[in-house]
């Protein structure tokens, strides 16, 4: 694998990043600005403002900006590309399903039919598909998993969202509930959760699929050998992490992890002290692969030193993958098509992963 230069990796995930969103308007007299914060679009007319999230979208006119409740067929970029359409799976909403066992539906529907709910509720704002008995999701509790949440606080912190999500793999066709969080949000809610179904593409799996003590190595071989990608893990800011990997498995990988004795003393006392008070409680160790090459990067590996040096056995690491066209990722979970003259190349890559 290639290594990345460290200073290259901002410009390209600001690269794909740039824009997420494009309205096209008849008023005469209007202005509108955008911008894109953590995958949330915040759009503003005059004083104005909405936040727009994967899944949603918003409208404006001479009565101000406003989010709309079903996104339009004729939205325009990007979702209307040829190769975002190609990727996307068909729609429907809540009101669409039937009564009795909404989430034994949502899933088959997934997992037989290829359909997706729109639009998709944001997780960190504690939205949720809707409230759900117990009874109905303990089909779906099992050994899998897809992330590991930071040991040292509780699983519902202060800033964890009260929801229950519930992770879909087409590709595998299984259905994983957060395990981490059940027991919990069943104490809090009683019979009744808040739950949140998230809608993989077909190339992603949960990190449990490769088995226990998976080293990051193949990890990241399955993804630029076969196309196939960790789920992403809900709240990396409170340290959730889907490796864990040793001090050694950094610097067979890595070059760039520094000696002890090149870290600046005031830089290696910081990092020494946040490591003392805060562990990996406020994030993990962040290794990025960029989506179709062999380039990987690391981007904090004096933290990594200085974890070692401290007695870390292991280190709590998030792997993603830095996708070039992100934006057409957003449109939705889909079945990647390869490349078109009309679009470029899909997110995915290309590879069906069945268990």
């Amino acid at each position: 694998m290639k290594k990345l230069n460290k200073s290259l990796l901002p410009a390209l995930i600001a690269t794909a990043l740039a824009s997420t969103a494009a309205f096209a308007q008849d008023s005469k007299e209007l202005t509108l600005y955008t911008t894109t914060d953590e995958g949330q679009t915040i759009v503003t007319q005059g004083n104005q403002y909405v936040e727009v999230g994967p899944g949603e979208a918003a409208a404006a006119d001479e009565n101000g900006v406003r989010l709309i409740a079903r996104v339009p067929d004729a939205l325009g970029w990007p979702c209307s590309l040829q190769v975002a359409n190609d990727r996307k799976f068909p729609a429907y909403q809540m009101d669409d399903l039937p009564e009795g066992n909404q989430p034994r539906e949502i899933v088959r529907r997934y997992l037989e039919d290829a359909e997706v709910i729109e639009p998709s509720p944001r997780f960190r704002n504690g939205g949720s598909h809707g409230s759900f008995s117990v009874a109905e999701l303990m089909e779906f509790v099992s050994p899998e998993y897809w992330y590991t949440p930071e040991s040292s606080q509780a699983i519902l912190a202060d800033k964890r969202p009260d929801t229950l999500l519930v992770s879909l793999y087409v590709g595998i066709n299984k259905a994983v509930i957060d395990n981490h969080t059940f027991k919990a949000l069943q104490e809090l809610h009683g019979d009744s959760i808040p739950t949140l179904f998230v809608f993989n593409d077909s190339n992603v799996v949960p990190i449990s699929y490769f088995g226990p003590n998976v080293s990051m190595e193949e990890v990241l071989k399955a993804y630029t050998d076969r196309g196939i990608r960790t789920a992403d893990v809900p709240m990396w800011e409170l340290g959730d992490f889907n490796v864990n990997p040793t001090g050694a498995e950094f610097e067979k990988l890595f070059s760039n992890i520094p000696a002890l004795e090149d870290i600046p003393p005031d830089r290696q006392a910081a990092l020494k002290a946040d490591l003392e008070k805060n562990g990996f409680t406020k994030k993990p160790i962040f290794v990025s692969v960029v989506g179709g090459t062999d380039t990987i990067a690391v981007d904090q590996p004096a933290r990594v030193r200085v974890a070692m040096s401290m007695g870390y056995k292991n280190i709590p690491t998030l792997i993603q993958v830095v996708e070039v066209d992100f934006v057409v990722q957003r449109c939705g979970p889909g079945i990647s098509s390869g490349s078109g003259a009309d679009g470029g190349t899909t997110v995915s890559g290309g590879t069906t992963v069945y268990g």
